[in-house]
């Protein structure tokens, strides 16, 4: 006797017989999923650093480039003729400057 009319006369499946039909419902399964899926394109990832780098840029974007507030009080100061500039620090701060570009 066969071991495939054994389970026949059981009323059982056959093991490799019940896993040649998984298999293919499995594969049907897969390929309906493909059909059903639209297309898709590329994909790109950003790294958590783009995404910080994305944020400050949103930030810059929206911060003036001119302190519009310290303007008005320099040329309330000019007007009144009290703006006083510490050349010392102007000397400074241009040697600084310099040493930066030739260091």
């Amino acid at each position: 006797m066969k071991i495939i009319d054994l389970y026949q006369k059981l009323g059982q499946t056959n093991p490799l017989e019940q896993s040649r039909q998984a298999q293919e419902t499995a594969q049907t399964q897969k390929a309906q999923e493909a059909q059903s899926q639209p297309p898709q394109g590329d994909r790109v990832d950003l790294s958590q650093t783009s995404k910080d780098l994305k944020k400050v840029q949103a930030v810059l974007e929206n911060t003036p480039d001119v302190r519009a507030d310290k303007v008005r009080a320099i040329k309330e100061q000019i007007e009144t003729g009290t703006y006083q500039v510490d050349s010392k620090k102007v000397a400074q701060a241009m040697l600084t400057d310099l040493l930066k570009d030739l260091g």
